[in-house]
């Protein structure tokens, strides 16, 4: 069934959840649809121990320089919001069992993320952790891609995120070389950078090497049956797999994010233009973790304009 959210305004736009009563939030994708005819989509990774659902609430709460969310000024296109499985974290627990009130706190080590991670000031440690969340999440990312692709060409499909969900969109991304409309991504870093760096720049633009080398960093088969799968599904739709076209990418990061360390989203940019993408950078003093609150909803919508409607 569809649960549709009351909308906060009457210019709002409306929300919807798919599952079921029985299902709890973390098993649905929350939808947003067009205003007007839909010609694009945007699909957009919350961060750690958020919701689709909510996210897409407060979403739209930033607004232009001139007072409109993007869902005013981009109405043919639909925004998709997943949801995290809820998941283990094992440095939650670690923190939970040391403290005098480890029996109240049982079951609060289980969190919404799309992966489990140890700390975001030291992203490299216990980075073992962050493998079978990875592996999942962005088989789940790539369900939904194929499915909106039955809908709009892949190329008026953007992706992105905010936080950890940017960090596992853009491995999404890396890991499928799927030829997208283009990539936003939000106060974020770029896990497992120090073996990424290690991949040859003279392999970045051969097809489907820089797929190979991040799906083996993410212990990832190239044959598995869900890969067969999904490359069977795409090139139903007539897409391919091995010529690849890398989306422009747009970044920005805050310098005063208290969440996701500045230096992290700067290396996260570095690294993504030195495997060949065409990036747009862009750098707050102030901000926070969010939306940049003056240009943030400005700088998204002209790089929109440039990828899409230029």
């Amino acid at each position: 069934m569809v649960n549709t959210i009351a909308s906060p305004t009457a210019d709002a736009p409306t929300i919807s959840n798919t599952g079921t009563e029985a299902e709890t939030p973390s098993n649905e994708t929350t939808y947003v649809a067009p205003r007007d005819k839909h010609t694009h989509t945007v699909i957009f990774l919350h961060g750690r121990e958020d919701f689709g659902s909510d996210l897409a609430q407060y979403f739209f709460d930033s607004k232009a320089s001139n007072g409109r969310s993007l869902a005013d000024i981009f109405p043919s296109i639909r925004w998709v919001f997943p949801t995290a499985k809820m998941r283990y974290s094992a440095q939650r627990d670690f923190e939970f069992s040391n403290s005098s009130f480890a029996e109240a706190l049982k079951g609060e080590e289980i969190i919404s993320q799309w992966f489990d991670i140890w700390s975001i000031d030291a992203p490299t440690e216990e980075e073992e952790l962050m493998i079978p969340g990875l592996q999942e999440s962005i088989g789940q990312i790539l369900d939904i891609v194929k499915e909106e692709a039955k809908i709009v060409p892949m190329d008026r499909i953007i992706l992105g995120g905010i936080s950890q969900g940017c960090a596992t969109a853009i491995l999404t991304l890396l890991s499928s070389e799927l030829e997208l409309g283009g990539f936003i991504g939000l106060s974020s870093w770029l896990p497992f950078k120090e073996k990424t760096e290690t991949i040859p720049t003279r392999f970045v633009n051969c097809d489907g090497k820089l797929s190979r080398h991040i799906k083996t960093i993410l212990q990832m088969s190239s044959d598995t049956k869900d890969s067969d799968s999904l490359e069977t599904s795409l090139n139903s739709l007539s897409i391919s797999l091995r010529t690849v076209s890398k989306p422009p990418v747009f970044l920005a990061h805050s310098r005063d994010d208290e969440t996701v360390p500045f230096t992290l989203g700067e290396s996260l940019h570095e690294e993504i233009d030195r495997l060949g993408f065409d990036v747009t950078w862009k750098e707050y003093v102030d901000g926070g973790h969010w939306i940049h609150p003056v240009h943030g909803v400005d700088d998204i919508s002209i790089f929109l304009r440039k990828v899409w409607w230029d």
